[in-house]
């Protein structure tokens, strides 16, 4: 039997070694491992091996389950395309779903599609993460006095869209060294509505790296803004725990003056009166908890 046919577009999702060894059969090219996808040299991770094109993304997030960004790995050629992941991605999916609208006349037709795709789904998760920065801002900034639990779950928030976006941002930068790359060596077999397309596409990377600042300085905005309701809530409970410092203050001093030694002291004579100088101390300390709990000062401390 002789070789298959190879397809345009073979998409390898965490292949073991007989898809492996299938996948080379069928393209003659050399499948990537993992450790050739993540190495750190750039020279390692983008490159040139006869007329096939080496690319990878060391770290690629395509989703928002917070699962560590796993490493994506391209081979193209002017007859195929060789993709290799080891997660689910609504990217790759989104361009495979677009052959039933748009033929594929290439594979650097194809490549091209997927990294649309992939920026264009990028796009939409900053969108997202704009959006909820926008609700955000208008829970840290509202004339009701919020309390520090209150604003330390928006803390805890504001982490969270930081992380989303710190992903985002590393699938991004490996994006836009691809489509510098394929550009800079624009392989013959690439044809010119291709090249057109990655130039959009790379202008487009670019605006979305000046909105990335945008959204990590309004990040930096929240948290140096929730720090500081935090700080001016503790300093108020601070200035009231002070008062009420001073407030007692004189007659301490003056039972330290006076004491307790006059002549007639009812309280001598009654029969419960011990126990009942002893209920009176430990309400005494129980109140000032109980008017702390009450006004929230405790909470979440």
């Amino acid at each position: 039997m002789g070789k298959p046919k190879a397809p345009i577009w073979i998409d390898l999702f965490d292949p073991n070694e007989d898809e492996r060894r299938c996948a080379a059969e069928i393209t003659g090219l050399r499948v990537p491992e993992r450790s050739d996808i993540v190495n750190l040299a750039l020279s390692s991770r983008i490159r040139t091996d006869d007329d096939a094109m080496y690319l990878s993304i060391p770290y690629f997030a395509d989703t928002d389950n917070g699962h560590y960004p796993g490493p994506v790995g391209i081979v193209v050629t002017n007859h195929v395309l060789m993709t290799l992941r080891f997660a689910e991605s609504p990217a790759f999916k989104l361009a495979s779903d677009s052959c039933h609208e748009h033929r594929w006349e290439s594979s650097a037709d194809v490549l091209a599609t997927l990294i649309e795709a992939i920026v264009n789904l990028s796009a939409q998760r900053m969108e997202d993460v704009s959006a909820e920065l926008k609700k955000l801002s208008d829970r840290v900034f509202t004339p009701e006095r919020l309390g520090t639990p209150l604003l330390r779950d928006i803390m805890l928030e504001i982490g969270r869209l930081e992380g989303l976006q710190a992903r985002n941002r590393s699938s991004m930068l490996g994006v836009q060294r691809i489509v510098s790359f394929v550009r800079a060596k624009k392989p013959e077999w690439m044809s010119d509505n291709v090249e057109v397309r990655l130039r959009v596409v790379d202008h487009d990377l670019r605006t979305l790296d000046e909105f990335d600042d945008q959204l990590t300085n309004k990040l930096q905005f929240l948290l140096d803004a929730t720090l500081g309701f935090i700080s001016t809530d503790q300093n108020h409970v601070m200035k009231v725990l002070t008062v009420a410092s001073v407030a007692t203050i004189p007659p301490i001093i003056l039972a330290g003056i006076w004491g307790m030694n006059f002549k007639d002291m009812p309280e001598l004579n009654m029969p419960y009166g011990y126990p009942i100088a002893l209920g009176v101390i430990i309400l005494s300390t129980l109140l000032p908890v109980w008017f702390f709990k009450w006004r929230g000062w405790w909470s979440g401390d």
